[in-house]
């Protein structure tokens, strides 16, 4: 049985409210300035109730930004909860809490007439909070409930920035805030299904501004087709536009129904070799370093750089579905295209078909077309005949 793996799991809700985003200027290396609280510094990973307790704040703004550095720490994201006012108005007693707190209503859940999949469950009862209340005799906020414990896993380091209060965006127009959301809501949805599906398995990373730049998954389905029928992996790269902008390339084989399976999906931030690379890695690392015998892909000059780094010793053959649609477009002669099927999937030797495709080229006045030429110095990637040759030769 496949283990579990849940790498950099992210457990959070999706639905972003600009207004509760809480700056984190004041967090520096771990560390918070405690002001008029006797203790200059004090590293907040570790740090008990009872030292919570102590703790004074002049205004209420900064027991929020105290406990959402907490928050950061730990691996967790906080929401605002109950507010209490007196009868003046003024606010005299404020609460957060994880922002896993509570349970999704049951209406959401059983509504028969549901057009769309529910979204996954984020809200597992949490108990864990922080309430701060005024001191009318010095003005000061202290610190009236404080739970430290959690019902749930929390988040390693490097995803808390992902999480909804630890988000900071400089002056958000609308683009960059629907983008955000469409992150969060597929890493949310992820998430879910790890948590259904114990072997599910999903991946990525973040580039040099901490935005989302790579992300791979592939489930338990996936991952047992893919022992089952990974001799043949092909790249299906078609997918070029999507609502998240980012080349989706799905990984493919075929079954012994005939039938095309998939063995993962990774939305991309770009096409080139050092993307192609982190995307066959965390594919072999899903995949328990299981290794395919064949790759086809559409001929990608960058994808075949990076087969030949990560994947050394496997054959790299070109898709036949794109070959044909590049000769119908390339070659505009009657005939063209079924001829060069021929070709492509002769039965015969290396002989054999040298001949064939020599005549054809002569027959139809070839010889000067570079598209043609060119697809003929990559005929061992594509050229049945040559397969056949290989076969006998292993």
């Amino acid at each position: 049985m496949m283990q579990s793996v849940k790498e950099k799991t992210i457990k959070r809700e999706f639905e972003v409210k600009e207004e509760d985003v809480v700056n984190d200027d004041a967090f520096i290396g771990g560390t918070y300035d405690m002001g008029g609280n006797g203790l200059k510094q004090k590293v907040l990973k570790g740090i008990s109730d009872e030292e919570v307790y102590k703790l004074q704040f002049d205004r209420i703004d900064e027991a929020e930004t105290f406990y959402n550095m907490l928050a950061r720490v730990a691996g967790f994201s906080i929401r605002k909860d109950d507010l209490k006012r007196d009868k003046n108005g003024d606010i005299i007693s404020r609460k957060w809490v994880c922002s896993r707190e509570g349970q999704r209503a049951t209406k959401f859940i059983e509504n028969d007439k549901r057009q769309r999949e529910p979204r996954s469950l984020t809200r597992v009862g949490c108990e864990a909070a922080f309430r701060v209340g005024l001191n009318r005799k010095d003005g000061k906020w202290i610190v009236k409930e404080f739970i430290g414990d959690h019902n749930h896993n929390l988040v390693d380091a490097i995803n808390t920035q992902f999480l909804r209060s630890h988000r900071t965006i400089s002056n958000p127009d609308k683009a960059q805030v629907d983008g955000l959301r469409k992150v969060e809501a597929a890493l949310a949805y992820l998430c879910g299904k790890a948590e259904m599906d114990s072997s599910f398995f999903y991946k990525f990373n973040i580039d040099e501004e901490s935005r989302l730049a790579n992300l791979f998954w592939a489930d338990s389905t996936a991952r047992m087709d893919y022992a089952c029928f990974g001799d043949v992996l092909a790249f299906d790269t078609t997918y070029r536009t999507n609502a998240y902008k980012k080349p989706l390339v799905v990984l493919v084989g075929v079954n012994h129904h005939h039938q095309t399976v998939v063995f993962g999906c990774a939305l991309l931030i770009d096409e080139s070799v050092g993307t192609y690379e982190w995307v066959l890695e965390t594919f072999l690392e899903a995949m328990m370093n299981k290794r395919p015998i064949s790759v086809v892909t559409d001929g990608d000059k960058a994808m075949r750089k990076a087969i030949k780094k990560v994947l050394p010793d496997t054959c790299h053959r070109l898709c036949s579905w794109h070959l044909q649609r590049n000769a119908f477009t390339n070659v505009h002669i009657k005939d063209f295209s079924s001829i060069f099927a021929r070709c492509m999937f002769m039965r015969g030797n290396e002989e054999e078909f040298e001949k064939v495709w020599h005549e054809m080229v002569a027959n139809l006045g070839l010889n000067e077309n570079r598209w043609v030429t060119e697809i003929y110095g990559k005929r061992k990637r594509w050229a049945e005949a040559y397969f056949v040759e290989i076969s006998l030769e292993g």
